[in-house]
């Protein structure tokens, strides 16, 4: 991955936690009571992983093309750490989504 690519692929996953975010926000009063909680803290934990991001972003984009390859393994991984992390966040809201369906049947 070149210093393009990540930008690229990270402003992408920026948009997409952020739609993702408004979206659960959204549905939020959908959830059943005993369940809102731990949504809650999920939105809250993908807002973290979206502020932390924007941020990695911003500081790659107030370094100079040259230094790149110094930052590049740690930007690879932390965006590969939030990818990771989005995912297993969105399966378990996924989840609560699908345990309150089964309790409203």
């Amino acid at each position: 991955m070149n210093g393009e690519d990540f930008k690229q692929k990270t402003y992408k996953l920026v948009n997409e936690l952020t739609d993702y975010i408004s979206k659960l926000e959204e549905k939020a009063g959908e959830i059943a009571d005993d369940a809102k909680e731990t949504y809650r803290d999920r939105i809250d934990y993908l807002k973290e992983l979206k502020n932390n991001l924007s941020a990695k972003l911003e500081e790659y984009e107030n370094r100079t093309n040259g230094k790149w390859d110094i930052v590049r393994e740690s930007a690879i991984d932390f965006f590969d750490a939030v990818s990771e992390a989005w995912r297993e966040n969105f399966t378990k809201v996924s989840e609560a989504f699908k345990n309150d369906d089964t309790h409203q049947r």
